[in-house]
């Protein structure tokens, strides 16, 4: 199967029958079924910046999907300056962001890469997750199964734009039960990072901060899908995912947490405390975060965990 079988032009072209026509820049989208899909794509259409590709590689595993995209644009870097990300559960703000983005290159170029923040229903703050990546920018998919979208540019060539053109778009507003437990599982393995030969601290600290300030969020607003994500870090902190987990073609995810949606309210809400303090929730946040990755770094799981989830 070749990665075009799962492309769709869905607009910013004139002409809807080539599916690369002469614009310079390329938008991709990565589409797993999220709810905010449709008005991720009427937000892309509505942009001001009208000569542009837009292409969605749909329900490939995330590794899969993540090269798809990348390879693509390195492919095409004779045809494409610049590729935007768009990922399929945000919704850009401004109909102005993509001529923005351009200009904001052009007038900086030794910018290689501009990541801007979102604003981010789940930690209910700003956090960096759309980038904009010039075609001279590369990746190494040979040794990455994680941090799949970590490209091999220096730290001094990107740019993070948190004020200017922040926040680009809402990220994740109206989660589905699943990706909400999806985000957490994901997050949650990117503290512990199993399976990498390399371990990446910063990302370890700034995920795990992430995750709390999502559990803060819990405990402000008691939205369910908010504790399904916390959750879903929790298990992985446990050692009850792997990598492989989160594609989406792996059922096992699904299936855990189809044990816990099922409950009623109360008793769904003991089960993210019980958990939580199970996965030493009563140790200071930093402390907590120390111990739980030293545990992982020694192939350590959980099994008092594992036994309340059947895993």
């Amino acid at each position: 199967m070749t990665i075009h079988n799962h492309f769709s032009p869905v607009g910013g072209s004139e002409d809807s029958n080539t599916q690369f026509p002469s614009g310079r820049l390329l938008v991709g989208t990565l589409y797993s079924k999220e709810n905010e899909f449709p008005e991720c794509v009427r937000s892309i259409r509505s942009q001001t910046f009208s000569t542009f590709d837009h292409i969605v590689i749909k329900d490939l595993p995330n590794k899969e999907a993540h090269v798809s995209l990348f390879k693509t644009f390195m492919e095409k870097s004779d045809r494409y300056e610049l590729l935007i990300k768009v990922d399929a559960d945000m919704v850009l703000l401004s109909p102005n962001l993509f001529s923005d983005i351009i200009k904001k290159m052009n007038d900086h170029p030794d910018i290689q890469i501009l990541s801007i923040a979102v604003q981010d229903f789940f930690s209910d703050q700003l956090i960096f997750g759309l980038n904009a990546y010039r075609n001279t920018v590369r990746w190494d998919f040979s040794k990455e199964n994680l941090f799949v979208d970590i490209p091999l540019t220096e730290h001094k060539y990107i740019h993070f734009d948190g004020q200017e053109l922040a926040p680009a778009a809402i990220h994740s507003g109206d989660p589905s039960p699943y990706h909400a437990f999806h985000y957490g599982v994901h997050r949650g393995l990117k503290v512990i990072q199993p399976e990498q030969t390399e371990i990446r601290e910063s990302s370890r600290r700034s995920k795990w901060t992430g995750i709390e300030l999502v559990w803060k969020h819990y405990l402000r607003s008691r939205d369910t899908r908010l504790g399904l994500a916390c959750l879903g870090a929790e298990l992985a902190y446990a050692g009850i995912f792997k990598i492989s987990d989160l594609d989406i073609d792996n059922p096992k995810t699904e299936n855990i947490l189809n044990n816990f949606i099922k409950l009623k309210p109360i008793a769904l809400r003991r089960e993210f405390f019980m958990i939580r303090f199970l996965n030493f929730g009563f140790l200071p946040s930093s402390r907590r975060r120390k111990l739980i990755c030293f545990l992982a770094d020694h192939g350590w799981k959980n099994i008092l965990i594992s036994w309340m989830v059947h895993a």
